[in-house]
């Protein structure tokens, strides 16, 4: 095998959630590939319960506790040092409540191994809100240097979309697990090495959201961060002014009040 799934589970991930995402999993259209999953903290009986039944059945090939919360990317983190210690050529994302579309990995795959430039691939998001019931499709550019530029507004790759190569990781580095944005951080220092992105022009991933979703997103540190590795990106890529200009409009948005912020992002995308 030489694909693996990482994914991280804590408490507040809903069992129901938790089992429409593994069986997005396994029925996909390859089946050649594993699944790892990092505990990220204590779970409740019914994830424990579930998750140890599903490693028992060999459907998940590596499962892994700990007792403390440590977050996302610091979970991500642990799984990669035994995942990059393996032969595994293809490392893709998968969040504990998403939905993967079942021909995802398949396609990724066959791109990976048409363009052996590419370093990463991801493709659009389809998000549903549980509470309206309303879906929306967001598009992301499909080749390197748009997906560089598109940068300078917004993060253009999907992380739970995406496929990534070993190398990538080993060129590169980990995931900054002292950054709430872990992904774009990652993506600026893979533009900064010169690593290849690609997005296939249709949906691989559907993301639950809900109206919480907006007034949680509300964060004075998170909205101070992603403006400061815009600025960064601008410094780096030379975005100019508007580079600029983006940044601080986006840490406007931010700090928005939520059902503002859900007019804005639902219609201005």
């Amino acid at each position: 095998m030489n694909c693996v799934v990482i994914m991280s589970v804590y408490k507040n991930d809903k069992l129901k959630y938790l089992k429409e995402a593994l069986e997005s999993l396994y029925a996909q259209t390859i089946k050649e590939f594993d699944i790892f999953v990092q505990c990220d903290g204590k779970l409740p009986d019914e994830l424990n319960d579930f998750l140890k039944l599903e490693y028992e059945s060999k459907k998940i090939t590596f499962l892994n506790k700990r007792d403390e919360n440590k977050g996302l990317a610091y979970s991500l983190n642990e799984l990669l040092e035994i995942v990059l210690n393996k032969d595994y050529e293809y490392i893709a994302r998968m969040d504990a409540d998403d939905i993967s579309v079942n021909t995802r990995l398949e396609k990724q795959i066959e791109v990976m191994k048409k363009n052996i430039d590419i370093d990463v691939c991801g493709g659009y998001i389809e998000e549903f809100n549980m509470d309206t019931n309303q879906k929306q499709l967001i598009k992301y550019p499909e080749l390197n240097e748009d997906i560089l530029q598109g940068m300078k507004r917004r993060n253009s790759m999907a992380h739970v979309t995406t496929l990534i190569r070993r190398r990538f990781f080993i060129e590169v580095g980990l995931y900054d697990s002292t950054k709430f944005n872990e992904d774009m951080d990652l993506w600026i220092r893979g533009f900064q090495n010169n690593r290849k992105f690609y997005n296939i022009q249709e949906t691989l991933v559907k993301v639950r959201t809900n109206n919480a979703f907006f007034n949680r997103r509300r964060n004075m540190q998170r909205a101070l961060e992603v403006m400061k590795l815009k600025f960064k990106a601008t410094r780096l890529f030379g975005f100019g002014y508007k580079g600029y200009a983006y940044a601080v409009a986006h840490f406007i948005l931010f700090m928005l009040p939520g059902a503002i912020k859900q007019f804005i992002y639902r219609n201005m995308r």
